[in-house]
């Protein structure tokens, strides 16, 4: 058989197993790219899988902060009635730490107030601080530092060291700020929860400030309001209704302590004189001048008050007969020393006259005492005037108070 007849009879087979050989490799790599195509298929709806799952996880945290923050939210506002209410100033401070402490999440908080007059931050309230509190109060530094914007965030002050701090545990402060008035500075410290409000939260912080801005004005205004109503306008003592609700207070606490108090009832003599011979506005500034003498002779813990015209009560807690009687001669001589200046030519000359009672010694009542102080008062009078009586050596009668001067 020659070269073309084998050609002639083997290409029908070549051609065929050639073909056979192409379709495998076809086959192969078509194979190939579907697997591919799988595996891209594949990583693509992992990754999809996995985004999914950081938008859920992302989604998830976003929720819980806002959980925790409408919580927080919730608890500000729910602490809000008790921060505004009318109470005395040191005791709505107290209640802002304490809210503070609840609301925020912190287990250390200061609050500190800004003394305009003096241009510097004091200690006010704390919680967590007790130990450190004795060291602490007295502290001040100047406001200046403390930037006052409308931003309740600031920067930490030189208290932030008074602090429990760790390296994970930064001092969050937060300037309490009425317009472009600084207020004081809240510090906290120590979260002591998973919810406890951080630095970032704005919005937070700054609803708690501004109610807590709040509660202090209002506390303030309200604590005017009543030393207006307890003092007497002329002269900024203590007026008449103050002058019973202390000595109430007063006979009460020394009836627990089984100590002796005094009152002194205290009346210008020959007053009426000033009035008529020189008109009231000279009167009123001899009642001035009296009171300031009277006030530079007493101690801070006394009460001095205008009992009624020209007449005035003092009472001395903790002091017995004797020392009440050194305190009235005090009163009586700082007046007499010297005249009085009262917006005329001529300094006045008057003079004092004192009644003292003590309790329990005299009576065992808040009307009995005064009764007591006012009857000695009244000796005083009538005995020559710029004197001091007390009332055990008061006579019964008028009879024998003219017999005793003769």
């Amino acid at each position: 058989m020659d070269l073309l007849s084998l050609t002639n009879l083997l290409a029908p087979a070549l051609m065929a197993a050639g073909g056979f050989v192409a379709f495998q490799l076809w086959r192969r790599n078509a194979e190939r790219e579907s697997r591919k195509r799988e595996a891209k298929a594949a990583a693509e709806r992992a990754a999809l899988l996995l985004e999914d799952d950081t938008l859920r996880a992302r989604l998830h945290a976003a929720n819980e902060a806002l959980r925790l923050r409408a919580e927080a939210l919730h608890r500000i506002l729910r602490a809000s009635t008790e921060l505004k209410a009318h109470l005395p100033l040191e005791t709505v401070l107290a209640n802002i730490v304490r809210a503070a402490s609840g609301s925020l999440g912190y287990r250390v908080v200061l609050l500190s107030l800004h003394d305009r007059a003096d241009g510097v931050l004091a200690p006010r309230a704390h919680v967590g601080l007790a130990d450190r509190w004795p060291e602490l109060e007295p502290l001040r530094i100047p406001s200046e530092r403390i930037a006052a914007t409308r931003s309740a965030a600031g920067s930490a002050s030189q208290f932030a060291s008074f602090l429990p701090r760790s390296p994970l545990e930064e001092v969050v402060s937060v300037a309490l700020v009425a317009g472009e008035q600084l207020v004081g500075l809240l510090e906290l410290a120590g979260p002591d929860r998973a919810d406890a409000v951080a630095e970032e939260d704005r919005i937070v912080l700054e609803l708690f400030a501004s109610q807590a801005v709040n509660a202090i004005r209002l506390a303030r205004a309200h604590e005017t309001t009543r030393l207006g109503s307890l003092r007497d306008p002329l002269t900024g003592v203590a007026n008449h209704g103050h002058f019973q609700e202390t000595l109430y207070r007063e006979v009460t606490r020394h009836a627990r302590s089984g100590e002796r108090l005094v009152l002194l009832m205290a009346d210008l003599d020959d007053f009426k004189a000033v009035n008529d011979q020189h008109g009231h506005p000279a009167g009123d500034a001899v009642l001035k001048a009296v009171v300031a003498r009277i006030l530079d002779s007493v101690r801070d813990m006394d009460t001095v008050a205008r009992y009624g015209g020209e007449e005035f009560s003092i009472i001395l807690p903790q002091t017995d007969a004797e020392s009440g009687q050194r305190v009235a001669e005090r009163l009586r001589a700082a007046v007499a020393a010297s005249p009085l200046q009262c917006g005329l030519p001529e300094p006045l000359r008057l003079t004092l006259s004192i009644g003292l009672a003590v309790y329990p010694d005299d009576t065992v009542s808040k009307e009995g005492l005064v009764e007591c102080a006012d009857r000695a008062l009244y000796a005083a009078k009538r005995t020559g005037k710029n004197r001091v009586v007390r009332f055990t050596k008061v006579p019964a009668t008028t009879e024998s108070l003219l017999t005793e001067r003769a």
